[in-house]
C-alpha cells in the first residue's frame, strides 16, 4: 500500500519538476534579445505582410543586407564620418531603415505578436492528478490505496481556430505598422536631405551674389573717389550694410544647417560624435500628373489601410469566437485506481480498476455571454468606421500634397526657364549702367535683390517639391515618380 502512494507522488513530482526546469542563464544569453542595442533581426519570414516601401528602397528593408553598428564600432567611428561628402539618399535610407530604433522596436513587436498564434492554437496542458487517502477505502476487489488520472480540456470545436486567426490578424497589423513606420523614417530622411540641399544652394548663392556686391562697392569707391565734390560716400556705405546684411544671413544659414543635421542624425541614428559632412544634390523626377491615379493606389499601397484591414479580419474572427462561447468545453480524463491485494471479500483478486471521465462547462451566464458578444459587435463596428476615416483622411492628404508638388514643380519651371536667366541679365546690364551714371545706385541694389530672391526661391522651391514628393510617397505607400534609367542632375542656373 505505501510502495503505491510513493510510486504515485514520485510520479507527480518528477513531472512538476520536468515542467518547472528553466533554461539556465547561459542559454538565455544565447537565445534572448540584447538588453541594449538590438540587432536587426533576419525578415525573410514576414510573410504576414510585405513592406510597403517604395521599389526604390524595398531592397533596403532587410536587414540581411545591412546590420546595426555594434558599441565598439561606435566607439571605433565616433570620430569620424560614416559617409562620404558624395553619398546618395538611398545610402542613407538603407543605412536609416537598418538602425532607426523606432523601426527597430516596431519589427521586435510584430515578431513578438506573429509568436502568439502558436501559442493560442494550442491546447492547454494536460492535468495530471494523484489521489492518496489516508484510510483505504475497500471494496469487494481489495482496498483502494491510491488513484492517478490525467485530463485535457477540448474546447468546442473552431475555437482554437478563431483563437488562432485573432493572433494571427493582429500580427498582420503589427507587419503593416512596421512597414507604416518605416515609411515615416524614409519621409524624415529626405525632408532633413533636401533641407540640407536647400541650405546649401542658398548659401552658395550668397557667396556669389558677394562677389558681385564687392564690384559693385568698387565701383562705388572709384565714383566717389574720382567725383570732384568727393560726393556718392552714402552710396559706398549703403553698399558696404548690403555687404554686412549677407553676413547675417550667412550666420544664420550656418545654424540652419546645423539644425537640419540633427534632424537627418536622429532619423539615421548615427553614433555619437559622428560627423554628417554631406552634398545633398537633386535628381530630376517627374512629378505625377493625376491625382486620381495617385488616390486608386492607396488601397494597394498605404500600410495603415492594410493595418486596419487585418484588425478588421481580427474583430470578425473574435466576433465568431464570442458566439462560440455559448457552447462548452469539453473534458476528457482517464483514471488509474490502484487496488491492494488483501480484500475482505473471498473472491478479492485485487486487480486494479480503471476509469473514464467526461465533463463539460456549463455556459448558463446568459448575459455575460451576451455582454461579450456585444463587445464583439462593437469593436468590429468601430473598426470599420476607423478604416473609413483612415482612407478619407489619406486620401485628403494625397490630393492636397499632389497639388503643392505640381504647384512646385511649375513654379520650378517658370523660375529656371524665364525669370532667372532675365534677372540675371538685368543685373549684368544694371552693372554696366552703373559704371556709366545711367541708373542710380538704388536701382542697382533693387536688380541685385531681385535677382537674389529669385535664386533663393528657385533652390527653395525646387527642395519644396522634393519634400513634398517624399510626403506624397508615404501617403501613398508606394513610388510615386518615375525615374530615368540614366539620373541626370538638375539644371543649376549661372552664376551672377
Amino acid at each position: 500500500m505505501l510502495r503505491w502512494r510513493l510510486i504515485a507522488v514520485g510520479l507527480v513530482a518528477a513531472v512538476i519538476s520536468g515542467c518547472a526546469t528553466s533554461p539556465s542563464p547561459h542559454d538565455i544569453s544565447k537565445s534572448g534579445p540584447p538588453r541594449h542595442r538590438v540587432e536587426s533581426a533576419d525578415v525573410a519570414h514576414v510573410s504576414l505582410m510585405p513592406s510597403r516601401l517604395p521599389p526604390i528602397h524595398r531592397e533596403v528593408t532587410s536587414s540581411k543586407h545591412i546590420q546595426p553598428a555594434s558599441h565598439e564600432e561606435d566607439a571605433a567611428t565616433s570620430d569620424d564620418s560614416l559617409f562620404g561628402p558624395d553619398v546618395a539618399i538611398d545610402e542613407l535610407i538603407a543605412f536609416a531603415i537598418a538602425n532607426n530604433p523606432d523601426i527597430q522596436a516596431v519589427h521586435m513587436q510584430a515578431h513578438a505578436m506573429e509568436a502568439r498564434v502558436p501559442q493560442v492554437r494550442a491546447l492547454d496542458d494536460p492535468m495530471l492528478m494523484t489521489t492518496t487517502f489516508l484510510e483505504p477505502i475497500q471494496t469487494a476487489a481489495g482496498p483502494q490505496d491510491v488513484m492517478l488520472g490525467i485530463s485535457q480540456k477540448l474546447p468546442w470545436f473552431g475555437k482554437r481556430a478563431l483563437r488562432g486567426d485573432v493572433a494571427f490578424h493582429e500580427a498582420r497589423a503589427t507587419f503593416a505598422r512596421m512597414a507604416a513606420a518605416e515609411l515615416a523614417v524614409v519621409e524624415q530622411v529626405k525632408v532633413a536631405y533636401y533641407e540640407l540641399y536647400f541650405i546649401d544652394r542658398a548659401m552658395e548663392v550668397n557667396r556669389e551674389l558677394e562677389t558681385r556686391l564687392k564690384e559693385v562697392i568698387e565701383i562705388a569707391k572709384r565714383k566717389y573717389e574720382t567725383a570732384a565734390e568727393k560726393t556718392g560716400l552714402e552710396t559706398v556705405l549703403q553698399a558696404q550694410v548690403e555687404l554686412s546684411q549677407i553676413q547675417t544671413v550667412f550666420v544664420q544659414l550656418e545654424q540652419a544647417r546645423e539644425k537640419a543635421k540633427a534632424r537627418l542624425a536622429r532619423a539615421l541614428h548615427t553614433p555619437p560624435g559622428v560627423s554628417l559632412e554631406i552634398t545633398p544634390t537633386v535628381v530630376d523626377g517627374n512629378v505625377p500628373k493625376s491625382a486620381e491615379l495617385l488616390v486608386a493606389m492607396i488601397d494597394q499601397c498605404q500600410p495603415k489601410l492594410d493595418a486596419l484591414r487585418s484588425e478588421m479580419d481580427r474583430d470578425d474572427a473574435a466576433l465568431a469566437l464570442a458566439s462560440k462561447n455559448y457552447y462548452p468545453d469539453v473534458t476528457l480524463g482517464f483514471n488509474w485506481h490502484a487496488i491492494g491485494p488483501t480484500g475482505l471479500s473471498r473472491v478479492a483478486t485485487g486487480d486494479d480498476a480503471y476509469s473514464l471521465l467526461v465533463g463539460v462547462n456549463l455556459p448558463i451566464y446568459q448575459s455575460k455571454l451576451d455582454a461579450g458578444l456585444e463587445e464583439a459587435r462593437f469593436k468590429a463596428a468601430r473598426t470599420q468606421q476607423m478604416y473609413e476615416s483612415t482612407w478619407a483622411e489619406v486620401r485628403a492628404d494625397v490630393q492636397t500634397l499632389h497639388a503643392q508638388a505640381v504647384e512646385h514643380d511649375r513654379i520650378v519651371k517658370i523660375l529656371h526657364d524665364e525669370i532667372l536667366p532675365r534677372s540675371k541679365q538685368t543685373l549684368d546690364l544694371s552693372i554696366e549702367a552703373y559704371r556709366v551714371d545711367r541708373i542710380t545706385f538704388q536701382q542697382l541694389i533693387d536688380n541685385y535683390k531681385t535677382l537674389l530672391r529669385h535664386r533663393l526661391d528657385y533652390y527653395r522651391r525646387l527642395s519644396q517639391r522634393e519634400q513634398t514628393l517624399a510626403n506624397l510617397e508615404r501617403a501613398v505607400g508606394c513610388a510615386i515618380t518615375t525615374w530615368p534609367v540614366e539620373l541626370e542632375e538638375v539644371p543649376i542656373p549661372a552664376g551672377p
